[in-house]
């Protein structure tokens, strides 16, 4: 089958994880994935904060059943959630997709789940979710695929109240070397990014977003707008040789991020970032983080 058009969440997201991957600002993170003789797939992460020692972390198995289009996912995490999905792909018909997802907390008796379809072929890609309680909301996106451009829409639907929450519409421009990708939200939320891949052994991005205003402030994410402001990001990734690269980034509220990830050995890879708050270079906020992720 020929290769079909992303996701709505897919967007943009070579730009997007530029910017986000490989930064983990105030915190020590640890990942841990494994595959069974059983086929069985083990993900472990978990986190602990430099600012209040508050330690969290998930378990996630998942078992696909190939013969049948299924695939089974449980996960339980450190606040006590226990969560389910059972997915059906492609047996039905050729890129359809069907789940039901659940989750519950036993000590609260707290219970939500949710309804999910997809429906993917080659120049668009349709996405719904509803939710499976007495307050359902209905997400649809659908993305469409011509050439090289892409054009897709997202909306939030409350079913009891009758009432459109959100609405998102977005366009795109892609190759193989570049990506470009522009977004508006609720009329007063936008986002433009940029993918470039100048060689093998450099990809560059810029981003631009403004928020809603109101918010924001002091205490805001590193590179997110506060209060409807605008916030240019510019990032790169440079390969320094097959097994280790080094991230840096800079937004014009002047924070700088910096990365470097290192395979240490097969299955073995461990990185560490900063994000530096150079308006206020001797008392900042300066945040750093190191990572692990083990592979086996």
């Amino acid at each position: 089958m020929a290769k079909t058009t992303p996701t709505y969440p897919d967007l943009g997201k070579l730009a997007r994880d530029l910017f986000k991957r490989g930064y983990h600002p105030g915190i020590w993170q640890i990942d841990c994935k494994t595959l069974t003789n059983s086929g069985i797939e083990f993900f472990t992460t978990g986190f602990a904060s430099q600012d209040n020692s508050k330690v969290s972390g998930s378990l996630q198995s998942k078992y696909k059943i190939e013969d049948q289009g299924l695939t089974l996912t449980e996960r339980w995490n450190t606040e006590n959630w226990l969560f389910g999905e059972i997915m059906h792909r492609d047996k039905l018909a050729q890129g359809l997709m069907l789940a039901v997802e659940a989750k519950f907390q036993p000590g609260s008796n707290e219970a939500d789940g949710k309804f999910k379809m997809g429906y993917a072929q080659e120049n668009f890609n349709f996405l719904a979710d509803i939710g499976l309680n007495s307050e359902p909301i209905l997400n649809c996106s659908l993305v469409v695929g011509h050439k090289e451009f892409l054009g897709g829409v997202g909306t939030e639907f409350d079913v009891g109240n009758t009432e459109l929450k959100g609405l998102k519409v977005a366009l795109g421009w892609t190759n193989e070397t570049a990506t470009l990708h522009g977004e508006l939200k609720n009329g007063d939320t936008w986002l433009a990014s940029l993918f470039y891949k100048a060689s093998e052994k450099i990809d560059a991005g810029v981003e631009v977003t403004k928020g809603a205003g109101g918010g924001g402030g002091a205490d805001a994410p590193e590179g997110e707008q506060q209060g409807g402001d605008v916030v240019v990001n510019l990032g790169m990734i440079y390969h320094l040789e097959e097994d280790a690269l080094i991230r840096a980034k800079i937004n014009n509220l002047v924070e700088l991020g910096l990365g470097y990830e290192q395979k240490l050995r097969e299955g073995i890879t461990a990185s560490i970032s900063a994000v530096l708050d150079c308006n206020n270079f001797k008392d900042g906020n300066h945040r750093f983080g190191v990572g692990i992720a083990l592979q086996c």
